[in-house]
């Protein structure tokens, strides 16, 4: 087609460069060559001899001018779909549609045309594709097909993380009690106090439930599926959230330039200066659980005004004063355990019993039976009590593990207590919003991103069963003329890590042995994986191994994996807790069931994730 191709000045091509086609324009034609300028400002001079269709095709028109919905693109590549993306984006158009998906663009700014009661109404039953590309398109389809297919709905949202997803997911709930209100007449009241209370959840769950990341200053570390009850007039009438892999870790290391969780640093900002004399307080710089990253502060966060929001979100879920003054206690009291620090002496030793006399006020224990916990493991062996001192390093995983548990179960507490509010009946039909996290490829890659990535994977597993597979087979069921589209199945990617020796299989079977070592592990690994095409043995010896991902090739960092799959949570640190005068403590930890070895033996982890 290039031999053929009539090169005039201005025409519109795709060029390939470095491997890569990209959008061009034809600037300058001679006897025996032709000069190219891409897109993204790159330069190229070619002879006019070399210029095959391998090289150099004609741009269709739509791709040119861009497109609203990329179902109707006239190039049918992976350059098109960017360069349309790159077009809109551009131009403040952050939302693309495919078909019935829509692609949202993070814009890293605020564009606030873009949203509002006045354009809420502007999408208010108007058919897919009559407007311009919006969430709040997609949120008014699923109302609708709620209603005409008398079937529950449910939108996905998934992406990298900081893709956006979060504030996507507040869009899509703001659109729907905007419909809720319109539909309601009489008992305004009463629905009005329902929405505001799934609205008001979100201050909430992002302050307990987010935190900055090296690409995202507000990074869901849990997923979470939101489910809003209608009634058959419309409104919503209840709602339920239910959380997916918060991620522990977090509360007790972070990985350099990230932050904790919010709620740490919004507390010390924000607090009362009498709630910080009761919550003994200090500096977040004070603190090892939020100075070890060296980030403690983020131009973008504003702690002080996100902590009067969360404030304001508490008394919208009719939290007591004793109630929000308990759950702070718990907030604090986990900054004081991790500055809790050991010596030895015949074993780990306390080094400074103040801070865990502070520690153990807020909680409401016995200082001198949490401090032996700390540092001693208690056991049942034939009838009799055995005491065994703790080394240093098993003395700081018990205080981390502590900590992982009253965060956990604190989040789940807080979970709890918003359900409570969104209560109502489910005698009709649902939409279901699934805010799940985004696939992450860091410098550094840990526990908590192998798993992460793992629900990614089984998600795409997912869409690509029902929007490829099933989809086909229902088109070719049904006799049309449809040329099947080929598409990457990651089965053996998950077969890896889920079948019989698989990953997750070998990562327990290590962590149940008492020798078992991060480098016993990664042998076996590497023993049992080296051949498989999904698995990525590095060439230079390190600690790490490697998964090739529907997403891209990622390495994990294996030290620290059997640490954190142990989640070391011991029986009879699980007594002192329950045995806290503090009633908030104990139900924090009520559930909780002591294991079958006695005092001694593994707990339940701590909820949440």
């Amino acid at each position: 087609m290039a031999s053929s191709m009539m090169w005039e000045v201005g025409h519109r091509v795709w060029l390939l460069d470095a491997g890569q086609w990209l959008p061009a324009s034809i600037t300058a034609v001679t006897v025996t060559d032709v000069s190219f300028a891409s897109a993204y400002g790159r330069n190229a001079t070619h002879p006019r001899s070399k210029l095959t269709h391998d090289m150099v095709m004609p741009m269709h028109h739509t791709s040119a001018e861009g497109v609203e919905d990329m179902a109707v693109l006239g190039d049918l590549h992976e350059a098109a779909i960017l360069y349309n993306i790159q077009q809109r984006y551009c131009k403040d158009k952050i939302y693309t549609y495919i078909g019935s998906i829509i692609s949202a663009m993070n814009p890293y700014k605020a564009v606030n045309f873009l949203y509002g009661d006045d354009v809420i109404k502007t999408y208010m039953n108007r058919q897919l594709g009559e407007l311009p590309p919006h969430i709040y398109a997609i949120a008014n389809e699923v109302y609708v097909s709620m209603w005409k297919m008398g079937q529950n709905q449910c939108v996905l949202i998934s992406g990298e993380s900081g893709a956006g997803k979060t504030e996507s997911t507040k869009f899509i709930l703001s659109y729907l009690s905007s419909m809720s209100q319109m539909k309601m007449a009489g008992d305004r009241q009463s629905n009005l106090s329902v929405e505001a209370a799934i609205l008001e959840s979100s201050p909430i769950l992002e302050s307990f439930g987010n935190a900055k990341t090296v690409y995202n200053n507000n990074s869901s570390r849990f997923g979470k599926f939101i489910q809003l009850n209608f009634a058959e007039g419309g409104n919503i009438q209840g709602g339920k959230i239910s959380d997916y892999l918060l991620e522990k870790n977090r509360v007790v290391r972070q990985n350099p330039k990230e932050r904790n969780y919010h709620i740490f640093y919004a507390m010390i900002a924000g607090t009362t200066p009498e709630e910080k004399a009761f919550l003994k307080l200090g500096t977040p710089e004070s603190y090892y659980y939020l100075n070890q990253s060296g980030c403690v502060s983020d131009p973008t966060i504003n702690d002080v005004q996100d902590f009067s929001k969360v404030r304001s979100a508490f008394l919208v879920m009719k939290l007591s004063a004793q109630q929000i003054m308990d759950l702070l206690g718990v907030v604090s009291a986990i900054l004081h355990i991790g500055n809790i620090t050991f010596v030895t002496a015949a074993g780990a030793q306390i080094s400074d019993r103040s801070v865990l006399d502070i520690a153990s006020n807020l909680l409401g224990l016995d200082m001198f039976a949490f401090g032996d916990a700390l540092t001693q493991r208690r056991m049942v062996l034939r009838g009799e009590e055995i005491t065994t001192p703790l080394s240093l390093e098993q003395a700081c995983d018990s205080r981390d593990s502590v900590c992982m548990s009253l965060y956990s179960n604190a989040f789940r507490w807080i979970l709890d207590r918003i359900n409570d509010r969104l209560q109502g009946k489910e005698n009709f039909k649902f939409v279901g919003v699934l805010d799940i996290f985004g696939f992450e490829n860091f410098e550094v890659n840990r526990f908590e991103q192998f798993n992460i990535n793992f629900a990614n994977e089984k998600l795409q597993e997912y869409f690509n069963k029902h929007i490829f597979s099933l989809e086909q087979h229902e088109y070719t069921k049904e006799g049309i003329n449809w040329a099947d589209i080929e598409w990457v199945d990651n089965a053996e990617c998950l077969d890896l890590v889920e079948r019989k020796l698989g990953i997750l299989d070998l990562l327990n079977e290590e962590s149940k042995f008492p020798k078992g070592t991060d480098k016993s592990l990664l042998e076996k690994l590497h023993s049992n994986h080296k051949d498989n095409a999904f698995y990525i043995k590095p060439k230079v010896s390190n600690n790490k191994f490697g998964i090739r991902h529907y997403a891209g090739d990622v390495f994990y960092e294996v030290t620290g994996l059997l640490e954190k799959n142990r989640d070391t949570f011991r029986d009879d640190m699980l007594k002192v807790l329950k045995d806290s005068k503090s009633d908030f403590v104990y139900d924090l930890f009520e559930y909780m069931q002591f294991s079958e070895q006695g005092a001694g033996g593994a707990g339940g982890g701590g909820g949440g994730g």
